[in-house]
Order: C-alpha cells, then sequence, then structure tokens
C-alpha cells in the first residue's frame, strides 16, 4: 500500500514538472534576460561611437554585465523550446520538429 502510495506521488510530482508552466517560466526568464541585455547594450553604446575609449571606460561594467547576462538567456530559451516539444510529444510532424529546433539553434546562435 505503501509503494502504490509512493509511486502516485513520483508521478504526480513528474507531471507537475511537465506542466505548461514549465514552458511559461522559461519563456518568461529568457524574454527578462534578453531584454535587459538589449537595453543595458543600447542604453550604454552611444549611437555614434567615434571614440571606443570613452564610452567603454564611462560604461563598460554594464555591457559586461549584458554579455554575461545573455548565455542564461539561451539556457533559458533551450527550456523553453524543450518543454514546447517535450508537450507536444508523438504529435509533432517531424519535419516541424527539425525546422523549430534548427531555428532556435540559429536564433541561439
Amino acid at each position: 500500500m505503501k509503494g502504490t502510495m509512493e509511486d502516485e506521488r513520483v508521478t504526480e510530482i513528474r507531471d507537475r514538472l511537465k506542466a505548461p508552466r514549465a514552458g511559461a517560466v522559461a519563456g518568461i526568464i529568457f524574454w527578462i534576460l534578453l531584454i535587459i541585455s538589449l537595453v543595458l547594450i543600447r542604453v550604454s553604446v552611444p549611437a555614434t561611437p567615434a571614440d571606443a575609449g570613452t564610452w567603454l571606460s564611462d560604461s563598460g561594467k554594464a555591457v559586461s554585465l549584458a554579455l554575461d547576462l545573455l548565455p542564461f538567456a539561451g539556457i533559458a530559451f533551450l527550456w523553453f523550446i524543450g518543454v514546447l516539444r517535450d508537450r507536444m510529444g508523438a504529435q509533432e510532424d517531424r519535419f516541424f520538429a527539425t525546422v523549430f529546433l534548427g531555428g532556435g539553434l540559429l536564433f541561439l546562435s
């Protein structure tokens, strides 16, 4: 009896981990990190960077932070793609799956 309850609990936990909520969280994390990175870079780099030393010395930390956030945004994006593909499961068309994954990897590169 106890083994059955534990098996049900493990199944319930696995179902929760595969919930659409996980994909939503990954997408939101990706979006937030990417927007923060883009805004930091846009604010830090002037429209006409004539003298690279001037703006880099003034806003080098902001640009460095923006570039440091991008890998984490990429990981969140891959997690988002993985959750979506897992949710579609066997109903996913092979061609669509290939294009979807290829497009996501191209976007990250």
